[in-house]
């Protein structure tokens, strides 16, 4: 199964588009800044090799044998929301120890640069995007700088300190990084890109003491590395199951995205204003007001399925109790306030994420001080999609027109909103209306209450 972080919305998108993206050409203004970036990455390591003047005799055979391992492990690939990891931590340990440490960063760019190679030929990436490669190679400037610096000498288990020093310089720089690239980029939210790194730094760090066991057999074995291949090779096929996984999970994803909005049309079909204009009027609205309150991207995804399915329920409350012109009667009361359960018995029917959005659904009728049904909640009791979806719904009700009667101006909803405020609304969500209808009305707020 796909880890919870492959089923967050935003990761999701980042997974879908990430093959697309690879056969893209780089633009002007990606060229540029992927340009500077390499340059910036031979002027380090200028630096570097400037600080070790006989780094350069330290290169021969076994560096080629090392180069080309990496590039073999770089093309195991784990697919991590915009970017991707690989078991290279097992060479890049070896790299460091059995080859000068200021030169490495350019090693490690020639091996990302040739596990790109076939990707290339094969059109599934743009030559382009080769440039990349070389801004990859940054993670390795911060070990080079701290070995370099402390010159250990031939592996030894005694200079561990000094290795988990180098290890802790790489995943400080590969996080600054690949943080800001990405933020420029793919507009990826730090903290997200943050989480996406902890997984990669933890395979990193697992990896690295098998890299420091091969290393130390090194000097009298010079082509040990060439024993990780078969581990590379496993790794490799785990890899692809997990690509396939992955791709389950997304597939799952659209597939209740589809539900959902099947589920909406089947209301649609059977209450017009119940489950087309207004559940419409409603999603709009809600999803800016989740904006507004800073809801994350999976927040607002249950907010969403949970605005455009809170009536669902009203699919097992008869017609004629629905569109009765006069006032009910308190058993059809009764079966009327039976439709957030009854939703949300529906959508736990389906399982998955839209039993999570079942309990939003359950919860549409409760109210902030507790007077609502079906559970009489109270306060944050409520789920914050449900309070929203609530204060939502009867602004959307209060300023839709229908057969009976003509809507009530915007103003006058608001009023009523910020009136029921602390009762019947979570005083929150009422103040984020406002705004958004304040701000929003110029351009779009008109359209959202006609409908």
């Amino acid at each position: 199964m796909a880890s919870p972080l492959e089923s967050h919305p935003d990761v999701q998108a980042l997974l879908r588009d990430a093959r697309p993206r690879a056969r893209r050409p780089l633009g002007r203004r990606e060229r540029m800044a992927e340009g500077a970036t390499a340059l910036a990455l031979v002027a380090a390591v200028a630096g570097l090799a400037a600080a070790a003047p006989d780094s350069a005799s330290g290169l021969g055979l076994g560096a080629a044998v090392l180069v080309a391992v990496y590039a073999v492990a770089q093309r195991v690939v784990f697919s991590i929301g915009a970017g991707m990891t690989s078991p290279t931590q097992l060479v890049l340990v070896p790299l460091f120890l059995l080859t000068p440490p200021a030169l490495v960063p350019l090693l490690v760019a020639l091996g990302l640069v040739l596990s790109q190679l076939p990707e290339c030929l094969a059109r599934r990436v743009h030559p382009d995007r080769l440039l990349l490669q070389i801004g990859n190679a940054w993670f390795a400037v911060g070990p080079a700088l701290v070995l370099t610096v402390a010159d250990p000498g031939p592996p030894s288990f005694h200079l561990v300190p000094v290795y988990a020093a180098a290890l802790l310089a790489q995943f400080v720089v590969d996080a600054g990084a690949s943080v800001l690239r990405e933020r420029l980029s793919s507009g990826v939210a730090p903290a997200l890109q943050l989480k996406l790194l902890g997984l990669v730094f933890g395979i990193d760090l697992a990896l690295a003491p098998a890299g420091l066991l091969v290393a130390g057999a090194g000097p009298q074995t010079p082509y040990s590395i060439l024993l990780t291949i078969p581990l590379v090779a496993v790794l490799g096929f785990m890899a692809r199951e997990r690509e396939f996984r992955i791709e389950q999970a997304i597939a799952l994803s659209d597939a209740y995205r589809g539900t959902a909005l099947l589920m909406g049309e089947m209301l649609e079909a059977d209450d017009p204003y119940t489950g087309g204009e207004h559940s419409q009027g409603v999603v709009a609205l809600a999803l800016a007001v989740g904006a507004e309150l800073r809801m994350d991207a999976q927040e607002q995804r249950t907010l969403e399925f949970g605005a455009l399915l809170h009536d669902i329920g009203k699919l097992r409350t008869p017609n004629e109790i629905i569109n009765k012109p006069g006032a009910l009667t308190d058993d059809e009361w009764a079966i009327i306030r039976r439709h957030p359960a009854d939703g949300q018995a529906m959508l736990d029917r389906i399982g998955g994420v839209l039993a999570e959005v079942g309990v939003v659904v359950r919860a549409h009728h409760e109210r902030w001080d507790g007077g609502g049904y079906p559970d009489g909640l109270a306060g944050e009791a409520i789920p914050l999609a449900a309070r929203i979806i609530c204060a939502c719904d009867s602004f959307s009700a209060m300023t839709t027109t229908r057969s009976y009667r003509a809507g009530m101006p915007v103003e006058d909803a608001l009023a009523e909103l910020r009136r029921c405020a602390g009762t019947q609304f979570d005083p929150a969500v009422v103040d984020a209306i406002v705004a958004v209808v304040g701000r929003d009305m110029p351009k779009r707020m008109a359209e959202l209450v006609a409908a």
